[in-house]
């Protein structure tokens, strides 16, 4: 006679714990993750590598690589992101669906020349807080005309 794989024997009084039910929330990368685990997220990750501008690179299921300036708003189905290219400039806002989420990575930006696309904090230097909040605002009038 065979025993089933999964069969564990526990030593003499011992008693096998009932498993936690897992619930699946759908989409791992949700509301709850970009209200509450990803701002303490870099503000841990920066204080452990010393950096003040990371960079937080979100990929989307389709290969998109989007380089996260700000959260714009959050919902229930979608986060609103304030994005950068290192092809252009300025600003962009995008609204991507959770379910699409990849993956999120953050990491230190050591080159100067592409600091445009790192996450702005409170750690950031002012001058890089005054060019992220510029862009804001630019695209608060943009949005007004």
């Amino acid at each position: 006679m065979t025993q089933p794989s999964r069969l564990i024997y526990l030593p003499p009084g011992v008693a096998a714990v009932p498993a936690a039910p897992v619930t699946n929330n759908g989409a791992p990368f949700d509301r709850n993750f970009f209200e509450n685990v990803l701002p303490p997220a870099i503000a841990a990750f920066c204080s452990q590598v010393n950096c003040e501008v990371p960079v937080v690179e979100l990929t989307t299921i389709d290969g998109v690589r989007h380089y996260v300036n700000g959260i714009s708003g959050v919902s229930d189905q979608w986060v609103a992101l304030q994005t950068s290219s290192p092809d252009h400039e300025h600003p962009t806002q995008v609204f991507i669906p959770y379910q699409t989420i990849f993956r999120v990575e953050i990491h230190p930006e050591h080159d100067a020349r592409r600091h445009r696309l790192g996450f702005l904090t409170d750690a950031a230097p002012p001058a890089r807080r005054q060019a992220g909040q510029r862009g804001r605002a630019r695209t608060a009038a943009e949005k007004s005309d």
